[in-house]
């Protein structure tokens, strides 16, 4: 059996390793559009900003590591058509611009997502740049080793643009975000989502909130000046574009594969579209939220990999299942750890929860313990079932040990009676002696019985 893989970072990168496993005699060929496969788009903001020393290192496999194991990847290869009725693709070698139909037996897309960019005057100057592929770190490291600019605009205040906040900051170079909405960080409440807006401030990047871009200026066909919709003029030696992504879909949709209520690719719980013996993995496709049932997209790392592994492993003859997700995403902002998991208040109560919460400050230490690191903890959960629905965690301390006990709380369907009673491990150098996590349950379970 022949199983062809589409992309080869993430999601496709393990359906490949997976489906090898788990057929040893198919034939497998994964084509990838970038000259880089397998690599940690995750890692580009470290990159950038000096902590990893070379780009390189976010390289987890070459194509001969793939060969080894008996997976043909084919780089600089564009998929450009699927015919599901013969089971053919028509790919295009871009080294040559010659062409050739491959059959298949099964096949895996693991498309991506790319770069949502505006159709705005002064978009294709040079210093503005998107961050999403090995191509684009190319090149931002060119233009940062050459250009060495001064000041950078950031519009945009997703993870990327807070990531990249920190790392041009590093790198000494004054920044501005600038974000239409006014907030940044929309799964998050308010009042957490303003912890980070804070020590942006107190780390000197300069954040205007209720304002979108309207047009970049240039000189000599090199930006200059990013100018805004309420007429503000943003002197920039980089604009960074960092928007959002949107689902790498075009070619699922011309071949007539549905897509969900998300614009992404519509998949089962074994990662199959609705065409038979067509999946889908990664940022390309939807899920399901776990704790209301709704269709969502998440284009995170992780949970590409998770339903790479799935894919690959059903392609091949498995029987695999992707239960859906809960929404666990974690990033670093400057000191700050910014988490979460689950549902927050507000979206708890738009999915027809009755939530309740509590947010308290929590430490990762004894009280006493030196170097002790503080952080805003929030724990929302269901008032007529007492089940846990979801936290966020903000601050210098152990915010991932938080995030993911409760995590592990949703996988459980723990009420905030069991995480109240939780063991957890405690020693004055690892957690004050009851865990914040505790701490909070037994104030949810306190409010609960007002």
């Amino acid at each position: 059996m022949r199983i062809i893989i589409v992309g080869g970072v993430a999601a496709g990168a393990k359906a490949a390793a997976k489906a090898r496993r788990t057929g040893p005699d198919h034939e497998i060929i994964l084509y990838q559009d970038e000259a880089e496969v397998s690599y940690s788009a995750c890692g580009m903001p470290y990159v950038i900003g000096g902590i990893i020393d070379n780009r390189r290192k976010i390289v987890i496999r070459q194509p001969e590591d793939f060969g080894r194991d008996g997976i043909q990847v084919l780089t600089r290869r564009l998929v450009t058509h699927i015919d599901p009725e013969q089971r053919q693709l028509t790919v295009r070698n871009r080294l040559d611009d010659s062409e050739e139909r491959v059959s298949y037996d099964r096949l895996i897309l693991a498309t991506g997502a790319r770069p949502m960019v505006p159709e705005v005057e002064g978009i294709t100057l040079e210093g503005v740049l998107t961050l999403r592929n090995f191509a684009d770190l190319a090149r931002f490291l060119s233009l940062l080793q050459t250009k060495r600019p001064k000041r950078a605009v950031i519009v945009g205040s997703g993870y990327i643009g807070l990531e990249l906040a920190e790392a041009l900051h590093a790198l000494g170079i004054k920044t501005t975000i600038v974000e239409k909405s006014p907030r940044i960080l929309p799964r998050f409440d308010v009042e957490m989502a303003w912890h980070v807006v804070e020590h942006l401030v107190e780390n000197g990047v300069e954040l205007m909130l209720g304002e979108g871009l309207a047009k970049l200026h240039g000189e000599n066909g090199r930006v200059t000046t990013v100018e805004t919709d309420t007429g503000t003029l943003l002197a920039a030696d980089l604009a960074v574009i960092a928007v959002g992504v949107r689902p790498n879909v075009e070619l699922a949709k011309t071949a007539g594969i549905a897509l969900g209520e998300t614009g992404a690719i519509a998949v089962n719980s074994a990662m199959e579209t609705r065409m038979p013996g067509i999946y889908a993995a990664g940022d390309c496709c939807e899920t399901v939220n776990r704790l209301n049932g709704k269709p969502v997209w998440m284009p995170l790392g992780d949970i590409a990999n998770l339903q790479g592994r799935v894919a690959g492993e059903n392609a091949a003859g498995g029987n695999a299942r992707f239960p859906g997700v809960f929404g666990t995403a974690i990033f670093k902002s400057f000191d700050m750890g910014v988490a979460m998991t689950g549902l927050s208040e507000q979206t708890a109560r738009e999915s027809g929860f009755d939530p309740v919460s509590v947010e308290m400050e929590g430490s990762d230490r004894a009280r006493y313990y030196p170097s002790r690191r503080p952080f805003f903890f929030k724990l929302v959960a269901d008032r007529r079932s007492g089940l846990v629905l979801g936290a966020q965690a903000v601050g210098e301390g152990a915010v991932d040990k938080m995030i993911d006990i409760v995590a592990t709380a949703l996988l459980g369907k723990l009420t905030c009676a069991d995480l109240e009673n939780a063991d957890l491990a405690y020693s004055p150098p690892f957690s004050p002696v009851l865990s914040p996590v505790i701490v909070a349950a037994g104030a949810l379970n306190n409010k609960m019985s007002w």
